[in-house]
């Protein structure tokens, strides 16, 4: 029987460590090569945005799970940019009790109203933008939801006043900056996120949450992540998709109560 204490020798640990340093540049080099794709997927998908953006006047009809929504003129579609689209396909394999109150904030098409209305009591859906709202309407009448969903026009959660939701559903604009038409509010906003970040406690009941779709090609990722907001929200990653030129990912964010805070 051989002494394991053979096999230890200077020869065999420097064919490890050669492997392993191998193994390490292969990685390295996938992980550059990845990224660099990455990057010119990014770059490609903003050109073919923003071309997307300057057919913002076409009516479209978008399918997503089984349903079909109408995108008006001028609103934000959430199943061409995904976004939307992902966040409906997450409500069908999160619990929601039946008798729940949601919010459903910038709704655009209100795909995650009709989502979140197939199992909760009751929907609001809100945008700043009225033809998002009128959009959002219109697609509630037409999958036979008008009496769960409700739609209101304004900013953020100014049409609720102090109302509170058991869920809160909010894809933000992705983008920091001042918007340059009704539509763009969808894309950029100087502190939409912030704003929503800091007023969410106000409008939760005791045990709610809100599932919120963020993306590694925006601006606004790190607010859910600073020292202020960890002092009152808790956000935790549920679902991901990767994608070639972003990575999506929706977090559940709840409030921490009085006594955990205390308690820490």
């Amino acid at each position: 029987m051989t002494d394991p204490r053979v096999a230890r020798t200077p020869e065999l640990r420097g064919h490890t460590r050669n492997a392993l340093t191998h193994n390490a540049r292969v990685e390295a080099a996938q992980s550059f090569l990845w990224s660099g794709i990455r990057k010119l997927y990014r770059a490609v998908w903003r050109v073919r945005r923003a071309v997307w953006l300057r057919g913002y006047d076409r009516l479209r009809v978008e399918t997503v799970g089984g349903a079909r929504l109408v995108v008006l003129p001028g609103v934000f579609n959430g199943v061409l940019l995904r976004t939307g689209a992902f966040m409906a396909q997450t409500l069908e394999s999160v619990p929601v009790a039946a008798d729940a109150q949601a919010l459903d904030l910038g709704t655009g098409t209100g795909i995650g109203a009709i989502f979140a209305a197939r199992r909760a009591a009751r929907v609001v859906a809100t945008d700043i933008n009225p033809e998002a709202a009128r959009c959002a309407q219109i697609n509630a009448l037409a999958h036979h939801l008008e009496r769960k969903i409700e739609t209101r026009v304004g900013d953020l959660f100014e049409p609720v006043g102090d109302e509170r939701f058991d869920l809160i559903l909010f894809n933000p604009p992705y983008y920091r900056g001042q918007p340059r038409s009704m539509a763009d509010h969808a894309w950029r906003s100087p502190d939409a996120f912030d704003r929503f970040l800091r007023e969410l406690p106000e409008h939760l009941t005791d045990g709610g949450r809100a599932l919120v779709v963020l993306s590694t090609d925006g601006d606004i990722m790190g607010d859910l992540s600073s020292p202020t907001t960890a002092e009152y929200l808790t956000a935790r990653p549920i679902r991901q998709r990767e994608l070639i030129n972003e990575r999506l990912t929706i977090y559940e964010i709840t409030v921490i109560s009085e006594g955990e805070r205390q308690a820490t």
